[in-house]
């Protein structure tokens, strides 16, 4: 199946085929899901969702990473993630990271390989590290002094976040996002004063 090359409306007809089994479950119970089309698959081609279709001839024809391609961006979109941050996790995810990704083998985390495209997307298979900690003593007014419990973790090589006890994570997407952009835009800072020479 994997050096077979499709046109562009044999993709849509097995793109449609396979999609519900890979949608979340509350989207196939909802409203149904706009169908993939031609145009849709240009579209997205065009906001680099896709790669490039090869050309034979004059002809486009895709191959199996379009279609596993198109089917994550599906889902994913559904999920609530937004086209510009989906494009980064498109072109920097081998087929195979895809994949996983699809069957639900990976773990989504921010990606930060790139400071201007931190609160991106990168599918990232290594487990997230973590160790606890006790943090200086919180001393409210009036209070007796009590530690703070602190819960460091290690998202990639180089990139800690330490939690505190009270940090509730948000409930909605939007909150989620925001959340994820504060966090880059902090981080996008660190890198800029670093490479002014700046101390952090």
């Amino acid at each position: 199946m994997t050096d077979r090359r499709w046109s562009l409306e044999e993709l849509v007809q097995v793109a449609n085929q396979l999609l519900p089994q890979y949608l979340p479950q509350e989207a196939r119970s909802g409203r149904p899901l706009e169908e993939v089309n031609p145009r849709l698959v240009r579209h997205y081609t065009t906001l680099g969702l896709l790669d490039k279709p090869l050309k034979v001839g004059r002809e486009a024809r895709y191959i199996y990473r379009h279609i596993i391609q198109l089917l994550v961006v599906r889902r994913l979109l559904t999920e609530g993630y937004s086209a510009q941050v989906l494009s980064t996790l498109m072109t920097d995810t081998t087929t195979e990271e895809l994949e996983a990704l699809l069957q639900g083998g990976v773990q989504l985390t921010l990606g930060t390989a790139n400071p201007a495209l931190v609160g991106s997307l990168r599918a990232v298979a290594a487990p997230v590290r973590h160790a606890v900690a006790e943090a200086p003593a919180d001393t409210s007014e009036g209070g007796e002094a009590r530690p703070t419990r602190l819960t460091r973790l290690e998202v990639i090589p180089g990139l800690e976040v330490q939690v505190r006890e009270e940090f509730t994570y948000p409930s909605s997407l939007q909150e989620r996002q925001a959340l994820l952009e504060l966090i880059g835009q902090q981080l996008l800072q660190v890198t800029r004063r670093r490479r002014r020479g700046v101390g952090t």
